[in-house]
């Protein structure tokens, strides 16, 4: 359902995601633990098409999140 590869971003000097490789199967439930300013909220905004990271790829439901649409982002949620 979502995998990430290389995904990088940064606020600055500062490294929030250091390539970044993910593979959660469809119908999987993980959670993002880690202390503020470990990355999570940064990973979920790429993830749902908020931010954009500028190294590595990201896919939701098989689609590239650069390249999603309103009717692909209908289809996600997160908490």
């Amino acid at each position: 359902a979502i995998t990430t590869q290389g995904l990088t971003y940064r606020y600055g000097r500062t490294l929030a995601l250091d390539a970044v490789d993910l593979d959660v199967p469809e119908g999987a439930v993980y959670a993002l633990l880690g202390p503020n300013g470990s990355g999570k909220t940064t990973l979920m905004q790429i993830l749902a098409g908020i931010r954009r990271a500028p190294h590595g790829t990201a896919t939701v439901l098989g689609t590239d999140v650069r390249q999603q649409r309103a009717r692909d982002r209908a289809q996600q949620g997160y908490v």
